[in-house]
């Protein structure tokens, strides 16, 4: 039988690019001109005010003039061809500087400073005006303030308050709502808590929660959907990535990134994602590009793969069998097999030497062990078409 098309998990493929030029935890990042910003950050003992930016066409990094404030725990947005760094920690205190980059001229001016002088915070743009949301001091208070920046008349102004005050949360952007995820609500106590805030109404709605708990997570919104990615829950850090669906208010998981760390730098262009520095018990320079394959569903009608599993659900095990059609070219395929947490445990190659093809998959993992009974999606992926389809395992 056919079996059902997921269009959601499993879209990433996580390649290594070329490191950060310096150990860099909890950097300001901004997207423009096809390039990636990299600004601020900290070590183990100094915050600075270093501007990277990175080509993916080159896979090469550049320096631009500094920003006059070291900081570090800040956002980056980009508004009108301007890049706005707001607050940060200075070291001793938090900061209320705002200063706005204009890659033209690589140069920087500062702005009215923000009313709440705090870091670790989420930072959204909606219609051309910054929200600032949550985030904390060096006094331990926790905010849950929301603050707009309008860069246009350089004016701050008052929000409704956040329901839950959070220090290093997430947020993304989905049709002008804010969806704000994860954080902690005090020192040592991460929440998986996801409320979203509507600058139209200036409302706050509380929606279905992450499954993980952590805070200095990244966040992004591609295609509709938020994406939690990686954080720290005061006694793991992770790899782990979530994906957000608001219209049926739910939460799966996505394939993780490779190294476990929170206080990330993101930033998306085109189709992929782009993780830069963090902290895992020290600063990192790791430097992650995660590829969303887009455009699946017409590749696949146009090429016509038909992909079956018999039987399945299976016990001892079941025949994957691929029929390419008339598009032999798309050989070979490879067979990727995740558990349900997105754990990648078998690969199956699979050439197409003929019409059809089929490969049996025995319910192991890569290592020859017998896996446990439960739901096990496959990837089938060859030079940009992929399917990914359910399995369940009962022994």
């Amino acid at each position: 039988m056919q079996l059902l098309l997921v269009t959601l998990l499993f879209s990433l493929v996580w390649t290594t690019k070329t490191p950060l030029p310096q150990v860099l935890a909890g950097s300001g990042c901004a997207v423009f001109n096809d390039s990636i910003y990299v600004i601020g950050g900290r070590d183990q003992s100094s915050r600075y005010t270093t501007n990277y930016v990175y080509d993916p066409l080159t896979d090469n990094w550049s320096t631009k003039t500094n920003m006059s404030v070291a900081r570090a725990h800040i956002g980056g947005a980009v508004v009108n061809g301007k890049i706005y760094v707001i607050g940060g920690w200075v070291g001793s205190s938090a900061s209320d500087v705002v200063e706005e980059y204009d890659p033209a001229t690589d140069t920087w001016t500062t702005k009215t400073p923000m009313p709440t002088p705090r870091y670790a915070y989420a930072m959204a743009v909606v219609t051309n005006k910054i929200y600032v949301i949550g985030g904390m001091d060096m006094n331990s208070n926790i905010f849950n303030t929301v603050e707009e920046y309008d860069p246009g008349t350089d004016i701050w102004t008052a929000k409704t308050a956040m329901p839950t005050a959070r220090m290093g949360p997430a947020c993304a952007v989905i049709r002008d709502t804010i969806y704000v995820f994860g954080g902690s609500t005090s020192i040592g106590s991460p929440t998986t808590i996801n409320q979203c805030y509507d600058p139209g109404t200036n409302i706050w709605t509380s929606r279905l929660n992450m499954q993980n708990s952590r805070y200095c997570l990244g966040g992004w919104t591609f295609n509709g959907f938020a994406y939690a990615l990686g954080g720290y829950d005061f006694s793991s850090y992770h790899t782990t990535l979530e994906v957000y669906d608001p219209v049926l208010n739910s939460w799966t998981y996505d394939v993780s990134m490779q190294y476990a760390r929170q206080s990330i730098a993101v930033g998306l262009l085109n189709d992929c994602v782009y993780i830069v520095g963090g902290w895992n018990n020290g600063p990192l320079n790791y430097h992650e590009e995660g590829w969303f394959e887009t455009g699946i569903h017409e590749r696949m009608h146009a090429h016509t793969i038909h992909i079956t599993a018999t039987p399945n659900p299976f016990s001892i095990s079941t025949k994957i069998s691929i029929n390419p059609g008339i598009d032999k070219q798309f050989d070979p395929f490879d067979i990727d097999i995740y558990d349900i947490s997105g754990r990648l445990v078998r690969n199956i190659a699979a050439p197409i030497t003929t019409a059809q093809t089929t490969v049996e998959w025995d319910g192991k993992n890569n290592n020859g062990n017998d896996l446990p009974s439960g739901t096990y999606m496959f990837l089938v992926r060859s030079q940009g078409v992929k399917q990914i389809h359910k399995l369940l395992l009962v022994r």
